[in-house]
């Protein structure tokens, strides 16, 4: 993949480190795009700049997490970079009336960059000398400064097979970062989680406060609460563990795990700080 986007961009390349991601790019077209993605995503879309992006949610009327994207704006072209974008699209589909929008869901992988010393490649030096929220569009060429985990660094969007996503799954775990299948969209049988959206899973960023999208009245509800009923937390066991996500104990519920590392939903009433000893399953954690 290296040499084939060397001789697509000449110019002297540094060395760097390409973590594959499990998100997939999403084209959006038409004249009601940009208005379309505001009112459906929980981002301020609307004073999104063209070769900017932001990050956003895509909630159900119950303002519980679909999928968490970021929005790439290039002209009046817009890319989505999604986990789930099937879910994604049939999602906006259900709710497109008379809008002129079009999705398009491109054969290519996202990767994040970040310095290092495995390869040489020009596109992914693009990348990093990106401002953080800046994107860079040429034809089918999509690049982005800063990671999907939020880190200094940057994404390149490109066609490639090879790779897995361990990398990343480790570095997300690490990072507190919610996934689909684990934190949210899952198939767990709790209630605790039933209820779960952006504020506790440590989303809030993502949420444009004083703006309506979908799920939004929920969310505002809950900003305005003195404290939420749960969140979403990272656990440090003495050892690598094998456990199961959804996984309920004490204090709250597992959700991911990777290594010695793991995220849970730990409840309010718990009154836990950061330190504090949980058991999971007969495993210590802190």
């Amino acid at each position: 993949m290296a040499r084939r986007l060397l001789l697509l961009y000449p110019a002297l390349a540094t060395a760097v480190v390409l973590r594959r991601t499990p998100l997939t790019p999403l084209k959006v077209t038409g004249k009601d795009a940009g208005a379309f993605l505001h009112a459906m995503l929980s981002a301020d879309v609307s004073t999104l700049r063209p070769n900017r992006h932001v990050d956003a949610c895509l909630l159900t009327g119950q303002s519980t997490l679909t999928d968490l994207i970021t929005i790439a704006r290039c002209q009046e072209e817009w890319l989505l970079l999604c986990e789930d974008v099937s879910t994604v699209v049939r999602e906006l589909e259900k709710r497109r009336v008379i809008e002129d929008v079009t999705f398009t869901e491109k054969d290519a992988a996202v990767f994040d960059v970040l310095h290092g010393d495995a390869v040489a490649d020009a596109l992914a030096d693009t990348a990093l000398s990106l401002e953080p929220t800046a994107v860079y569009h040429n034809d089918d060429v999509w690049a982005l400064g800063g990671t999907s985990l939020r880190e200094a660094g940057g994404r390149i969007i490109t066609n490639a097979d090879d790779g897995t996503i361990d990398a990343w799954e480790r570095a997300r775990v690490e990072k507190g970062r919610p996934r689909s299948g684990f934190e949210f969209s899952t198939s767990y049988d709790s209630k605790l989680l039933e209820s779960c959206g952006p504020l506790e899973s440590g989303l809030a960023f993502a949420c444009a406060e004083g703006k309506c999208y979908l799920g939004a009245e929920l969310v505002g509800k809950r900003r305005k609460a003195p404290s939420l009923r749960c969140r979403l937390r990272g656990l440090r066991f003495e050892e690598e563990v094998d456990l199961r996500p959804g996984t309920a104990f004490g204090e709250g519920v597992l959700t991911s795990v990777n290594g010695k590392n793991g995220l849970a939903f730990i409840e309010r009433k718990a009154n836990l700080k950061i330190g504090d000893a949980v058991t999971v399953s007969g495993v210590p954690a802190t």
